[in-house]
């Protein structure tokens, strides 16, 4: 393929696949911890997500428009403390499935948040252990929900 700014995949010559090289333009990620891989696998689960999805739905609606700045209703911090027993059961099962203690797992986020690696489920349990982080889950999911069409008025382009 030519054209301008395009990258050129050079499988090596000849056809042969051992010498294949590629160029990218994109830092090559270091392969996370297979414990990351399969809580990543554990948090984006049709069980996990649906569960978190149910509970931001029907909880969000509790939260109106606010300053992370300022004081929050106690009503907030309930919500927050809902999550985190989620959240930490979720863990907690993981954990136990794994065969590893909290300790283990924590010094295994350690490094791959030391690595620059971005993980969802990382994400999550930040959000609940952080309040302020929970807080912006709740005004990211509401923002994210002012985009939803109601039931029946399709997605689809028009002719």
């Amino acid at each position: 393929m030519s054209g301008g700014g395009n990258f050129v995949l050079d499988g090596g010559g000849g056809g042969d696949a051992g010498g294949a090289a590629a160029l990218s333009p994109f830092p090559a990620l270091q392969p996370a911890h297979p414990v990351i891989e399969r809580l990543e696998d554990f948090f984006a689960s049709p069980q996990f997500t649906g569960a978190i999805g149910d509970f931001l739905s029907k909880e969000s609606t509790k939260f109106e428009v606010f300053d992370l700045s300022a004081e929050q209703p106690l009503e907030y911090y309930a919500v927050f403390n809902q999550y985190q027993s989620m959240i930490e059961s979720a863990v907690e099962a993981f954990l136990q499935k794994e065969g590893i203690t909290p300790k283990q797992l924590y010094d295994i986020c350690e490094t791959e948040s030391a690595s620059g690696n971005s993980y969802s489920c990382l994400d999550y349990m930040v959000a609940c252990t952080e309040y302020d982080d929970f807080l912006r889950l709740i005004a990211d999911f509401k923002s994210m929900q002012q985009w939803d069409l109601p039931a029946g008025e399709g997605g689809g382009l028009e002719d």
